[in-house]
């Protein structure tokens, strides 16, 4: 900014990079930059348009270099001491997931590779504060302790491990979601939750956990092309727009789910919501939670026979 007039931002090599962010006060080096190219969070520099040496430094479009801009300052606002490199990238995603122009596929499949890399390297005590927190929303109140306890501890295994176990997983969730005796000679009654497009079993919920796991697991492996993630972001985009419409209406409701459309207040929260519903979309259209959802049925008919 001089003055009144604002200075564009222009093409510019890994160099150029590393002074932008002296100047804003931030110790970078090249070899950050290229990490940064490596994790998504940057795209690959391009060779100079008006050169005719292939030996000159490659450049980043004017809007890769405003992202690492945007990005060194978003991570200085942060009240974090360190901001983990998971946040960032899950800004960038949200950038590829709203708009055409600064993050393109190339990039963002990168992007993915480093979210779903990151997605359950947490510490013990915070896998422990995810599994509480499920086995919290899942409960009926009449479970006792001693279900919470095992439905946490599966929980906790599957978070460690990446891998679903459907029949263990099934029978302590069932019983935490319904925990009375069946009467001889009677089926199991099993209860579901009222939820805001219909009743939610928890086959549901098992489902939808397996096909996540499924999902992050072909991100982090590359093994989603980038054309099928640009037409399930096109498929994703209108429905995420009609939610975001509906919203304001769901969340002023009343009961228990209403705070779960609360829209986030700040640039992380919306990234996190964004990428997380886009993860689930891409879900389904790999035919992953259909396949997740039969499964997770058949269990629950094995388990009543």
């Amino acid at each position: 900014m001089n003055g009144d007039q604002v200075t564009a931002r222009v093409e510019g090599t890994s160099a150029d990079l590393v002074a932008d962010a002296l100047a804003l006060g931030v110790k970078a080096t090249a070899r950050m930059v290229t990490s940064w190219v490596v994790e998504g969070l940057l795209a690959n520099p391009e060779p100079r348009k008006t050169s005719a040496h292939g030996s000159d430094p490659r450049v980043f479009p004017p809007e890769q270099r405003e992202l690492f801009t945007k990005l060194l300052e978003a991570r200085g606002r942060s009240p974090l001491g360190r901001v983990p490199q998971r946040s960032l990238v899950r800004v960038v995603l949200y950038l590829w997931l709203i708009d055409d122009t600064v993050v393109l596929t190339p990039q963002a499949r990168r992007a993915w590779r480093t979210h779903a890399r990151a997605t359950g390297r947490v510490t013990a005590a915070k896998r422990s504060e995810t599994a509480r927190s499920v086995v919290e929303q899942l409960a009926h109140p009449s479970a006792s302790l001693k279900q919470r306890r095992a439905a946490q501890l599966v929980l906790e295994e599957g978070e460690r491990t990446g891998r679903i176990d459907l029949e263990r997983l099934t029978s302590v969730l069932t019983e935490l979601y319904s925990p009375w005796p069946a009467l001889p000679g009677s089926p199991r009654i099993e209860r579901a939750q009222p939820g805001p497009f219909g009743p939610v079993t928890v086959q549901h919920h098992i489902a939808m956990w397996k096909a996540k796991q499924q999902t992050i697991t072909r991100l982090r492996h590359e093994e989603i092309d980038e054309s099928v993630l640009d037409r399930v972001r096109a498929f994703h985009r209108p429905m995420w727009a009609d939610y975001e419409a509906r919203r304001p209406v769901l969340a002023a409701g009343t009961g228990a789910f209403a705070a779960a459309f609360a829209e986030p207040t700040t640039l992380e929260g919306r990234a996190i919501e964004a990428v997380d519903a886009f993860v689930a979309t891409l879900s389904g259209e790999l035919g992953l939670i259909e396949a997740a959802s039969h499964a997770a049925e058949a269990v629950r008919i094995r388990r009543t026979r």
